[in-house]
């Protein structure tokens, strides 16, 4: 079945939406001490601030793969890591009783839902 334009248009927009603030945020927690941003909102969560290296690092490997495409496995590995991230942290805003930004990881995560569908149609080889 062809691909039609509209869905790759649609593929790479999502997708390039999800992946640039991704691996753009995680440039500076891998490598700096992170945006002022994020370190408040580890501290507000209750989180360590070590994790922020680790999302940091998590974010550009998988942001990566999703656009080298290769191996499959590591792509479904990275659409999952990528899923936990942003329920993780929506759930994270919601108990902790910061629900006015819970909507922005869940809008990431149903951006991701139709990167990852749009995915089997236009990335992946034809059997």
């Amino acid at each position: 079945m062809a691909v039609t334009k509209l869905k790759q248009i649609t593929y790479w927009f999502t997708t390039l939406f999800v992946l640039l603030p991704s691996a753009g945020t995680g440039i500076p927690e891998l490598f700096a001490h992170g945006p002022a941003a994020t370190l408040q909102g580890l501290h507000t969560l209750g989180y360590p601030l070590y994790l922020m290296r680790i999302t940091g690092l998590a974010k550009i490997l998988g942001a990566t793969v999703l656009l080298v495409n290769r191996p499959a496995r590591f792509v479904e590995w990275a659409y999952a890591g990528f899923t936990f991230l942003f329920l993780g942290a929506t759930a994270s805003h919601l108990l902790a009783g910061d629900a006015a930004h819970a909507p922005i990881p869940f809008i990431m995560f149903s951006l991701l839902t139709v990167s990852y569908i749009l995915h089997v149609e236009v990335r992946r080889p034809a059997a």
